[in-house]
């Protein structure tokens, strides 16, 4: 920091174990956690670190004035509780609340309801919402987050509904109507998601009702079982105005349809699927961060990267734990059977793993989960490695974090790094 003209503040936040709150996974469920240990020495949760600075704003705005004051000074912002932030009454406004009595959808709301789901927010400011697909997540009946129930549906594939809770409103399996036919009934009777059974009155099918996982879209099929369409019957995709299933998707930045491309490094001179071999618009920098190795000899076999299930990311977190450290104790590189008979390696020697960026020190784990690839006419191995150890442990510093080996370029919409796969080396460590 002394030598920038940045100025640089640090924010003494709590790890997540240390505070109350939610998370949510990339299975989009959101689970509620409590407190654990206290936070360390001056270290507080970032909610009471923005609450701070959100009251020290308000502060200024009230002594000093400023240029739109209003959006400041009228902020809502009454989310503690007996002095201390209140991760309840956050989640409470992200779901949203009705702000004046309302009837929606045939049912009567009082001011202060909290609201059951998006569909019942209103365009007219008689409902708020933090963020419309957690609408649903925390109700007049609790906080659906910090459920544990062990139910399942009846199918039994495993989607406990009332156990924490998915976004958005509750649905486990997001376009979950891909699995049935257009009279709601499962493609596979056996590990069915969702189904469709109608009533029938007079001898006519008539609406009934979905069972098994939330319907991605609610409204009844688009034919009865015995053939004819239906009036009433909608098309699934229900964020679509025509409510079909788009492959046109604009604002991408490598363009509107599905395109398949190879990684930056990889081990075929040739896209076997169109002329561009590589994403056009992939972020490079112009800097010595643009270093790849396609198709060298040097580095003939593809690399891959995962964690561990014992370590979280890094390890910063976990890896002072001597149990877990017990359980898996240092970086490893996996690779085939094939491969390390290739290379006369056994399971436990030290390697040498080397891309055209760096190079580390790792102990061999040979399994059966690693297979070779039959590309075109050639055979390719794939070796991995966990990226959850690094610079803390072994303290000879070898056993350093395997993004050292990974390339600087990524996605061009996300920017998410491209560490699923690069072109590497690996060599049997002599040792004497």
């Amino acid at each position: 920091p002394s030598q920038i003209k940045t100025a640089v503040f640090m924010l003494p936040a709590a790890v997540s174990v240390e505070k109350e709150g939610s998370v949510s996974n990339s299975g989009r469920w959101m689970q509620w956690r409590y407190e654990g240990p206290k936070p360390l020495g001056n270290s507080k949760s970032d909610g009471d670190i923005i609450i701070e600075l959100g009251n020290m704003l308000k502060e200024a705005y009230k002594k000093e004035g400023g240029q739109f004051p209003d959006a400041i000074l009228k902020l809502k912002w009454d989310y503690m509780t007996d002095g201390k932030y209140d991760p309840h009454k956050i989640a409470k406004e992200i779901n949203g609340y009705f702000l004046e009595n309302a009837t929606v959808n045939n049912q009567e709301f009082k001011k202060g309801d909290l609201v059951p789901s998006f569909v019942f927010l209103q365009g007219d400011g008689k409902t708020s919402s933090g963020n419309w697909i957690y609408s649903g997540s925390y109700t007049n009946k609790g906080n659906m987050s910090a459920r544990k129930s062990q139910k399942d549906v009846a199918s039994g594939i495993g989607l406990y509904p009332e156990f924490a809770w998915a976004w958005p409103v509750n649905r486990r399996i997001i376009y979950n109507r891909a699995a049935v036919d257009l009279a709601g009934r499962p493609n596979d009777e056996k590990r069915w998601v969702v189904k469709y059974t109608f009533d029938q009155k007079d001898g006519k099918y008539v609406p009934g009702k979905w069972e098994g996982d939330v319907p991605d879209g609610p409204a009844p099929p688009l034919q009865n079982p015995d053939g004819p369409a239906r009036a009433d019957g909608k098309h699934p995709f229900i964020m679509q105005k025509d409510g079909f299933a788009a492959i046109f998707g604009p604002g991408l930045a490598d363009g509107p349809f599905p395109e398949h491309y190879e990684p930056m490094e990889c081990p075929v001179e040739k896209n076997f699927m169109s002329a561009q071999l590589v994403n056009p618009t992939a972020p490079v920098y112009g800097t010595d961060a643009d270093t790849f190795a396609s198709c060298d000899p040097r580095f003939p076999y593809v690399g891959t990267t995962y964690r561990v299930s014992e370590h979280w990311q890094t390890g910063l977190l976990t890896r002072p734990q001597d149990w877990l450290l017990e359980l898996q104790p240092q970086v490893f590189v996996e690779m085939s059977e094939e491969l390390a008979k290739l290379k006369g390696i056994k399971g436990g020697e030290r390697v040498k793993v080397s891309s055209v960026r760096g190079s580390l020190e790792c102990t061999a784990v040979v399994t059966k989960r690693f297979k070779p690839f039959k590309i075109g006419d050639s055979i390719v191995h794939e070796v991995g490695m966990p990226y959850n150890y690094g610079w803390r442990w072994p303290v000879s510093g070898k056993e350093e974090s395997a993004n050292l080996l990974t390339p600087s370029t990524g996605d061009p919409n996300t920017r998410i790094p491209e560490t699923k796969a690069f072109m590497v080396n690996i060599s049997k460590i002599k040792r004497g």
